[in-house]
């Protein structure tokens, strides 16, 4: 039997991914617990990307300004933003938007009513640790080599929406250095 990407999915509450996201964030504490949250996210993101080029080749034509396909990277950078947002919505991810930094290469996705800070709970390490790792692994598959990814604002931490910003290393590891006033430093 061959297995397909919606054969590697299933639904569980969200009531229940946020039981086990606080009880690990309670169980392994502090980086053990984002670092653990992380994997399991990566763990799954060739698999959400999978869903996603399932779900291109199913979309109806005519839902979109071009042809269905099922290798985003065929898709202008403005009709891949607006299929992503309706597949991560429709998945229960939230209200996803995505725009880019010209100046510097840096992607952005925006997610407002994020799943994962809907009653955050977590303690003193608020953040989308899941949903960051699944960023990385989903996008690393689109773009053909490692991204990485970093949350600049959380909604568990007040912010309005979660923001993530997306690059090579060296740019994300550069923006991380610059929001926490590292650089420069040696």
């Amino acid at each position: 039997m061959t297995e397909t990407a919606s054969s590697r999915l299933i639904g569980i509450a969200l009531p229940t991914l946020r039981k086990l996201r606080v009880s690990v964030m309670a169980c392994n504490g502090g980086s053990e617990a984002v670092r653990t949250l992380r994997e399991a996210g990566y763990a799954g993101g060739s698999t959400v990307h999978a869903a996603f080029e399932h779900w291109l080749e199913e979309s109806a034509p005519g839902e979109s300004s071009e042809p269905s396909t099922a290798d985003p990277g065929d898709l202008s950078l403005t009709d891949f933003g607006e299929r992503a947002s309706h597949f991560f919505r429709d998945a229960g991810w939230g209200d996803v938007t995505f725009s880019s930094d010209d100046s510097d290469g840096t992607a952005m996705l925006d997610v407002v009513n994020c799943w994962e800070t809907a009653n955050d709970s977590a303690g003193d390490v608020p953040g989308c640790h899941i949903t960051t790792g699944m960023l990385a692994a989903f996008f690393g598959k689109i773009a053909g080599y490692p991204v990485a990814v970093l949350e600049a604002e959380c909604a568990g931490s007040g912010s309005e929406r979660c923001r993530f910003l997306l690059g090579n290393a060296d740019l994300i590891n550069y923006k991380w250095d610059s929001m926490s006033g590292t650089t420069g430093s040696s």
